[in-house]
This record gives structure tokens, C-alpha cells and sequence, in this order.
């Protein structure tokens, strides 16, 4: 196209029309600012690098570190602490259910010696026969038998223990078993008394008796403290609360009933020699 200019006689051509490149989406959506990143402001961050940093400020060592309570920005404590805090075996925790346990034992023992009178005569002739038949395996000095009968007894009592654990039951059944195992002895201390009189009696359960019924009595307590917690996880588990951790604690609980079972063996090894060496006097 030509055009005339006054000034000019000689005619020009027009300036061809510049055009800009078509922007493309990926161009603009990078060349754009982030406003949206700008307003939220920084991010937080995980719970475990602050707890981290903050232990490396306070000079804490690794392990120290480890047991630090892990807290977030709204000052609560966190969830996989206090599930992981819900199964970890305390010592106090641990302490504390093996003192109730023996409390248990210790009110079934004194609560079945004082209320031997009050049971029915069926209840009472079958503890008069079992008791006899106990007593005249240590006073015979039958060492197989003796070793067999307290290894049954104690191998039923941890199974059972054992069983109540994996179940949810177990919180009301354990307690009650270490109330119904110390009313046994408390019953058959009584009944050794009365067929033996007072002083002859207790000296054959001193000498004899005492010894391996206590540990016994140590063991099965000891299960039942791993037995109540696996129960105690079960039913958390069951009303919603979180199961984390409960494998670890089933897992421990039947290591603990093998090693139990076979330290038993021990301790029925001692009843037979504490029966040869001191049953044939009685």
C-alpha cells in the first residue's frame, strides 16, 4: 500500500505490523505469581524434624531424644506417641499390675484359710480328698508324682492364663483366677493343719511346701501381668481406640508363657527334692 506525504514527494511503504507470539498456558501459568502460595505463608512442619531441631538446640542425645514427647503446632500431643506411648511395657505400668495380682493372691490365700468351716460338706470332702492325696505323695516321697501332679497344675493354670489373654474377658477373668488360685492354697494350708496339727503342719509347709508354691505363685503372676495387657489392648481395639502395638505385645506374651512353662519345670524339680529330703520325716 502507498501512501503521499506533504513534506515528502517520494512515496513510502507502510511498516508491516509487528505481531507477539501467541502466549501458550505453560508460559503464562509460569510467569504468573504464586499469590496463593504467598498468602498461606510458611507450611508447618512435621512434628519429628521439629522435635529433631529442637533436640539438637538442647544438646539431647539420640536416645534421650527418642523419649522426648513429640508435639505439634496446636500443643497436643501426637497420635502415633500416645498409641505407641498405649503399648509400650512401662516398668511402673508393669509394677504396678504385678503388685495387684499378688494382692489378689494374698486375699484368696487368707479369705480361703479363715472360710474353710463355711464351705458346703460335697466342696469341702472333695478339698479333704485331694489334700490327703497331696500329702501322701510327700510323705512317701514319690518324686515322679509329684513332680508330674505340679507340673500339671501349673501348666493348666498358665494356659488358662494364656487363653484369657486373647480375650477380651480377660480384664474380669485373670483378676478372678489369682483370687480363686490363693483361695486353693488358702484351703489347703487349712485342711494340712487340721490333719496335722498346728505345729507338725506348719512345719511341713515350711520345709516342703512354702518354697515351691511361692515360686510357682511368682510365675504365674508374671504371665498374668503380660496376659492382662494383651486383654486390655484387645478391648481398646474393640471400642475404637486404636490397636497399634498389640501384635508386638501378643507376640511377647506367648514367649513369655514357653519360657514360663519351661522354668516351671525347674521349680517342680525343687518340690521333688525338698520332697525327698524332708517328706520322708513326717
Amino acid at each position: 500500500m502507498w501512501t503521499y506525504r506533504p513534506t515528502d514527494s517520494a512515496p513510502y511503504e507502510k511498516e508491516p505490523r509487528t505481531t507477539m507470539p501467541k502466549a501458550t498456558a505453560s508460559s503464562l501459568r509460569q510467569s504468573e505469581p504464586d499469590f496463593r502460595r504467598q498468602s498461606e505463608g510458611p507450611r508447618l512442619q512435621p512434628a519429628r524434624t521439629e522435635r529433631s531441631q529442637t533436640d539438637a538446640g538442647a544438646g539431647l542425645t539420640q536416645k534421650e531424644s527418642a523419649q522426648q514427647p513429640v508435639w505439634d503446632m496446636s500443643g497436643k500431643q501426637s497420635d502415633a506417641l500416645r498409641l505407641r506411648a498405649a503399648y509400650r511395657p512401662k516398668s511402673r505400668r508393669t509394677l504396678r499390675s504385678a503388685c495387684v495380682m499378688g494382692v489378689l493372691y494374698l486375699a484368696g490365700l487368707t479369705a480361703g484359710s479363715l472360710c474353710t468351716q463355711a464351705l458346703r460338706e460335697p466342696l469341702l470332702t472333695y478339698a479333704r480328698y485331694f489334700a490327703s492325696i497331696d500329702l501322701g505323695l510327700r510323705t512317701t516321697g514319690n518324686g515322679a508324682m509329684v513332680f508330674s501332679v505340679g507340673f500339671l497344675s501349673l501348666f493348666c493354670q498358665l494356659t488358662l492364663l494364656l487363653i484369657a489373654g486373647f480375650c477380651v474377658l480377660g480384664v474380669g477373668l485373670i483378676p478372678v483366677t489369682m483370687l480363686l488360685k490363693g483361695a486353693g492354697a488358702g484351703i489347703f494350708t487349712a485342711l494340712l493343719y487340721q490333719q496335722l496339727g498346728p505345729a507338725k503342719g506348719l512345719l511341713l509347709q515350711g520345709l516342703v511346701f512354702w518354697l515351691p508354691e511361692t515360686l510357682g505363685t511368682l510365675l504365674v503372676i508374671a504371665l498374668s501381668v503380660s496376659a492382662l495387657q494383651v486383654s486390655c489392648g484387645l478391648l481398646r481395639c474393640c471400642l475404637g481406640q486404636g490397636g497399634a502395638g498389640l501384635g508386638a505385645a501378643s507376640r511377647r506374651l506367648l514367649r513369655r508363657y514357653l519360657t514360663i512353662n519351661l522354668v516351671s519345670m525347674l521349680v517342680c524339680g525343687l518340690s521333688v527334692v525338698l520332697t525327698l529330703v524332708f517328706g520322708g520325716l513326717f
